[in-house]
């Protein structure tokens, strides 16, 4: 009889190839672990050094002054407004902080003429140039600037990056190109302009000949409707007789998101829209240790990464005015919705909530922007704005509800009656919303002053928005007996120009028997007005704002 079997020899031999292979693939995981640490250090850092770059190119002036961050005052350490040392940053999703140290060295640089010939010709760097005995510039044509940012990695070694630049004396208010620039770099590109029409879009004169309108906002539903973007497009135009050349265009994008809280963590501030001079520029956001979230899914729509994760404000944001927004003077709360005002405060780390953000494309770059400020709606049948007196008088209402928000003044104007006398039949109503972003209060202060002054220039220097919230807002019927009106959810618009009050249907009211009704507009005063969502807690649940048009249907009336 034959027996089968291994010896111990063979056992043995067996076990260490065994441990020997799952060594290896132990220590090859544990490399992989560390790499994907290293990797993150990594690019932590990347960004911390991009960000101060960021920073010191946000110079108010070229060389210094008081009260202004300069261009002359970059050194080493110095500059900006971010300092330098050490920043804690959350990495993964542990919650924990990791150190990192940043400082940055400067060197300036002078393009000065060597030869005598009175054209400039090589790069020196100050000593150099004193050292050759020829003139000082009042500021360096350059500085180069080396941002290094240091940590200890998981095996307790310090590493660093360090990543070099340049940096020009060209502010970022300012449309200079560069110092000995010549005259045909001077000359901007005229792009013509075609100006709207009433009642779409309305026009407004910002004195000098230039104007400013805003475009129909176009709204796309995606994701099955859960996700909403609305896009809109302000433009500035200077008109000469019947030409129109552009001179700025605007982009936003409003959207609504599912997010959740993921704890303190590193996000922008929004980015801002601020009076330098007699000039609007934008701002960029700036890196800030605050509350911050994640997409709820992998359902959302690009842009709510961004919106989900900096869309939170604190104490030093409020303090410095680079906020989202505010509800009772403090930071805005997140909340989910449960339906009839009801709202759930996000508190805990996990915790969902809804979002809406609102971008403006900056740079090439849509940033996150503070939100949307609905300061009043004003209905209309279509035809109200066919002629120029009434076109008149509803530009004189809307620039007066303007002036006296701004100066904090008491209201009383109003329009001419707008109430319908119809026969029975078919009607489309007209919203439009103004809105008037928030202000630093140095900028608030300027315009208050020109107004005082009776300047009046003072709307070139106010960003405000008259915007169509026809197919936004919600409508009601007092009496739908009577007459109805339309409220169609919201549908992909793709074609503004042929087909924008037939994709989908808002305000088209339908005079069905003789009699007196009200049609009622409403929309939200804040993100939730322009993409026609749920209000994001009980403080924008309460900010809503209306206007009603009175109805009488009478089968001897003459259609408008």
């Amino acid at each position: 009889m034959q027996v089968r079997g291994f010896s111990l020899v063979e056992v043995l031999i067996a076990s260490l190839i065994i441990m020997l292979g799952v060594s290896g693939v132990v220590s090859l995981q544990s490399a992989y672990m560390r790499s994907d640490a290293q990797t993150a250090y990594r690019h932590a850092a990347l960004r911390l050094a991009q960000n101060k770059f960021d920073d010191l190119r946000q110079f108010e002036a070229i060389e210094s002054a008081a009260g202004m961050i300069a261009y002359d005052d970059i050194a080493d350490n110095v500059g900006g407004t971010i300092n330098p040392g050490q920043v804690d940053v959350t990495l993964g999703t542990d919650g924990k902080f990791h150190s990192f140290y940043r400082n940055w060295q400067v060197e300036d640089k002078y393009f000065s003429d060597t030869t005598g010939d009175g054209v400039a010709d090589t790069w020196m760097d100050r000593v150099t140039l004193l050292g050759r005995g020829l003139p000082l510039p009042p500021f360096p044509a350059q500085k180069q600037v080396t941002v290094t940012v240091e940590w200890v990695d998981t095996k307790g070694n310090t590493m660093a990056i360090a990543v070099d630049g340049n940096i020009a004396p060209v502010s970022l208010g300012h449309s200079y190109h560069a110092i000995n620039e010549s005259n045909n770099v001077k000359t901007k590109p005229e792009v013509p302009f075609t100006p709207g029409t009433a009642p779409d879009v309305i026009s407004y004169s910002l004195g000098n000949n230039q104007r400013v309108e805003a475009s129909k906002p176009l709204p796309d539903r995606i994701n099955q409707g859960s996700n909403q973007i609305v896009e809109l497009t302000s433009f500035r135009y200077a008109s000469s007789g019947q030409v129109s050349k552009l001179l700025k265009q605007e982009d936003f994008l409003t959207i609504n998101c599912k997010c959740k809280l993921a704890g303190s963590g590193n996000g922008y501030t929004p980015a801002m829209t601020l009076l330098k001079g007699d000039e609007l520029v934008d701002s960029p956001g700036y890196l800030e240790i605050k509350d911050t979230g994640v997409v709820a899914d992998n359902q959302q729509p690009a842009h709510c990464n961004v919106c989900c994760r900096d869309h939170h404000d604190n104490m030093n944001m409020v303090a410095s005015e680079a906020y989202y927004r505010l509800e009772g003077g403090l930071p805005h709360s997140h909340y989910d919705s449960v339906g009839g005002g009801n709202f759930t405060k996000a508190t805990q780390v996990g915790d969902t909530y809804i979002e809406n953000c609102r971008f403006k494309r900056i740079n090439g770059f849509y940033e996150l922007y503070p939100d949307w400020q609905l300061v009043d709606i004003v209905a209309f049948e279509a035809s109200f704005l066919d002629t120029q007196t009434a076109l008149d008088d509803y530009r004189t209402y809307t620039t007066e509800l303007m002036a006296n928000k701004i100066s904090n003044s008491p209201f009383s104007s109003s329009l001419a009656s707008r109430s319908l006398q119809v026969p029975p039949g078919d009607y489309q109503l007209i919203a439009r919303g103004i809105y008037l972003d928030r202000m630093t209060s140095s900028h608030l202060a300027t315009v208050q002053a020109k107004l005082a002054a009776n300047d009046p220039q003072w709307q070139q220097i106010v960003p405000f928005y008259d915007i169509n919230l026809t197919l936004l807002a919600s409508w009601y019927a007092d009496n739908p007996a009577i007459a109805t009106v339309t409220s169609e959810p919201l549908e992909t618009v793709i074609d503004p120009v042929n087909n924008y009050y037939s994709t989908y249907n808002r305000g088209r009211v339908t005079g069905i028997v003789d009699g007196v009704t009200n049609i009622r507009v409403d929309s939200y005063a804040g993100n939730a007005g322009i993409t026609s969502t749920l209000p994001l807690s009980p403080d924008e649940y309460s900010q809503h704002l209306s206007d009603h048009i009175q109805v009488q249907v009478d089968s001897s009336a003459s259609a408008p």
